[in-house]
């Protein structure tokens, strides 16, 4: 079974680090097998990046995440703070991450 990762990136500062959770996400996916989901609140910098790319699940970080599976591992690029659901979602594995 893979395991599967979700990123959390709020474009903050220049894009930076948009393309910084970007490489960490193609990386875990391609090196490590990974099944990664990248949240980020603007994913047309990943789209102008990378706009071909099939490795890691680009999702737009908005709303309600109910009904949204909580990953293995969970990664808060550069301090974001998770939505509430999630934090929920997480609690409620039977092993959270």
């Amino acid at each position: 079974m893979k395991v599967c990762c979700d990123i959390f990136c709020a474009v903050i500062d220049n894009l930076g680090d948009a393309g910084v959770c970007w490489r960490l996400a193609r990386q875990l996916a391609a090196e490590h097998g990974w099944r990664v989901r990248l949240w980020i609140d603007d994913p047309a910098p990943i789209g102008r990046m990378a706009p071909d790319q099939t490795v890691v699940e680009v999702r737009r970080w908005a709303g309600d995440f109910g009904g949204i599976a909580a990953a293995d591992i969970v990664i808060e690029a550069f301090a974001c703070e998770l939505p509430p659901a999630y934090v929920a979602a997480m609690r409620a594995r039977p092993r959270p991450p």
